[in-house]
């Protein structure tokens, strides 16, 4: 298993995880979902030998980590939820970027160790930096959503008053009145 290839797929599974509010008895399927691929996972982590078994798990644990992030950001979309799954990814790559240096020896172990933290030390600013983002863009998601339901109301509202004037006419102008307000406000 390559850890960049599910940590990649676990990223477009956080896009999908903004668009779709969860149930808490889904939440927790999900949960269970998560657990049982770990232990498979880990299962077949279990027959290999030495570093190569170290990876493996470190990449398990990493895919595991980033899921019940992505899982937490689905059930409630907030920016901490967003910056612990930014964290988690980081966290996971560089879990694994330990463990593929410790076979190394001398100064290329140490350079191998230098260049995971500063990739990961990276990882961490750039999730700090993207809570402030990714909060204002849901503080305007939130404002366009409401704007949009109150015009919404205001424009429904107005068709309703307008029906009620048409309703008044007499019969022969009324048909022409109900097809003009339906036209205005779009309820053809």
């Amino acid at each position: 298993m390559d850890y960049r290839i599910a940590i990649v797929a676990a990223a477009f599974v956080a896009v999908a995880a903004h668009a779709t509010p969860m149930s808490r008895e889904a939440y927790k399927a999900q949960e269970l979902r998560i657990e049982a691929e770990y232990d498979a996972a880990q299962a077949r982590c279990k027959p290999l030998k030495g570093n190569a078994r170290d990876v493996c798990n470190e990449q398990v644990r990493g895919v595991r980590d980033i899921q019940q992030a992505e899982l937490a950001l689905q059930y409630k979309p907030t920016a901490d939820n967003d910056e612990k799954l930014r964290n988690a990814k980081a966290e996971a790559i560089y879990a694994v970027s330990l463990q593929k240096c410790k076979p190394l020896d001398g100064n290329a172990r140490e350079v191998c160790r230098k260049d995971a933290k500063a990739v990961f030390a990276g990882a961490k600013a750039e999730a700090k930096l993207q809570k402030d983002v990714v909060a204002q863009q849901m503080r305007s998601d939130g404002i366009v959503r409401d704007r949009t339901e109150r015009d919404d109301k205001v424009a429904e509202a107005q068709f309703n008053a307008a029906r009620e004037r048409c309703e008044m006419l007499p019969a022969e102008g009324r048909d022409v009145c109900l097809q003009d307000a339906r036209r205005r406000f779009g309820k053809l």
